[in-house]
């Protein structure tokens, strides 16, 4: 998979949080600690509140919480064990750290517990990051998911949902910008 951040680009800007001073980041903090306090109450929202709660550490600057708290939603596996990893790979592109990016990659790949929503994600992540091949790729994971009649329904229209033609619209463009043809 060394393609699969290879054709980042390098002129990426960072969105790294240290890299633009934010008077909000006591606000993130406080944010980031009352989302902890609730997931700590359990309930089958907790991990999702920690993922919530990583996002906003990373926004307040601590670097070291975020990931502590994601290496925690990551260790109990499952759909929101991938989220976290998706969400840690994100942070990894931005801050530049492609062999841990490369390293995520390859451990949400390899999950059995892996479902479209961190595939989707994953794809807009590296599109966004100008790794277009590789996005490519992860859409066309998100469509392995999908029955015919769903891939059917998302070309048209009137399909039924518009996430899945969102989805396939993203994935169009990712093509486009690729120099590849419509399919």
């Amino acid at each position: 998979m060394s393609h699969v951040v290879a054709d980042h680009a390098a002129d990426h800007t960072s969105d790294h949080p240290a890299d633009h001073a934010s008077d909000h980041a006591s606000d993130h903090a406080s944010e980031a600690a009352e989302l902890e306090a609730q997931a700590a109450a359990g309930g089958p929202e907790a991990n999702g509140l920690l993922i919530e709660a990583a996002n906003q550490w990373w926004l307040a600057g601590d670097e070291v919480r975020c990931q502590r708290l994601l290496a925690t939603v990551i260790g109990q596996g499952g759909e929101a064990g991938c989220f976290a990893r998706a969400e840690l790979l994100g942070m990894l592109l931005t801050g530049g750290d492609r062999a841990g990016a490369e390293a995520e990659l390859a451990a949400l790949a390899g999950d059995p517990a892996l479902t479209e929503g961190p595939c989707q994600l994953v794809g807009e992540l590296l599109s966004d990051h100008g790794a277009l091949t590789a996005a490519l790729e992860w859409y066309d994971r998100v469509l392995g998911f999908w029955t015919d009649e769903r891939h059917a329904a998302a070309t048209t229209e009137s399909g039924r949902r518009t996430v899945d033609r969102m989805l396939v619209q993203q994935r169009q463009r990712v093509r486009k910008r690729l120099g590849l043809s419509p399919d």
